[in-house]
């Protein structure tokens, strides 16, 4: 079967949210592909920045900095991205008028993918677009234990439509049957709906029930050092919370 990697241990002085806007930016699936297979062969992939897309997260993450006393990054990149990053640069600006008391600062992408390894402790919450967040998603699972601890949470702050709680990982077909997967994730995210609805004791609740298990170290998955399976991680927690 596919290895199970070991990861490092998470610091206990790293504590990133990241928000990323996930409904249009560089994954709106708007572009064309001219003349195809010709010598002269085009592709257009076209990112979608729009003004109440744009200041929808950054007002949200603003408001969450504000709440939390935290400080607030945007991760950018308009030194090359010179429309749509440029626009979100001065957007996060004139919002950031509005919260004269929150602490800010504007990171390009790959200096943000540097800190993230080596200064994780510059970052609080971090306001990004949607290929860039996914991505810096993905990093920050890593340095903090590796995908199987990383929840998420699609939210619509306006609470008209629904909103999707899950880890931030895909799937992992070289694994499937062979009951590896990390659950903790997945516990992390039901924790995260149980906060949105107003229930954060029993949100809390589970966060606490994910770290009893992780300080006594007996049942994990093996990306975390152990050799239980899903449903014995799953059977721990449930016994922790009784």
């Amino acid at each position: 079967g596919a290895p199970c990697p070991l990861v490092g241990v998470a610091r206990e002085d790293i504590d990133i949210m990241v928000i990323r806007e996930n409904s249009e930016g560089e994954y709106s699936g708007m572009g064309d592909w001219l003349f195809r297979g010709k010598e002269n062969e085009v592709v257009l992939q076209t990112g979608v920045f729009s003004r109440k897309g744009v200041e929808r997260i950054i007002r949200y993450a603003y408001e969450m900095a504000h709440r939390e006393n935290k400080t607030l990054t945007s991760v950018s990149k308009s030194n090359a991205l010179n429309y749509s990053m440029v626009f979100w640069d001065q957007v996060f600006a004139e919002v950031g008028k509005e919260y004269p008391d929150v602490k800010t600062q504007v990171v390009n992408v790959d200096a943000a993918a540097l800190f993230f390894v080596k200064q994780p402790q510059k970052f609080q919450i971090v306001v990004t677009s949607n290929l860039f967040g996914d991505i810096l998603t993905d990093l920050g699972a890593a340095i903090a234990g590796g995908m199987g601890l990383a929840a998420g949470a699609n939210l619509n702050p306006e609470r008209t439509f629904p909103s999707m709680f899950e880890p931030i990982h895909g799937s992992a077909p070289d694994i499937a049957g062979m009951k590896k997967s990390n659950p903790l994730a997945t516990v992390w995210s039901a924790s995260q709906m149980l906060d949105f609805f107003g229930y954060e004791n029993w949100g809390a609740r589970l966060i606490d029930a994910i770290e009893q298990l992780m300080v006594e170290g007996k049942t994990l998955t093996c990306d975390l050092g152990g050799n239980a399976s899903t449903s014995e991680v799953g059977d721990a927690i449930i016994e922790i919370l009784r």
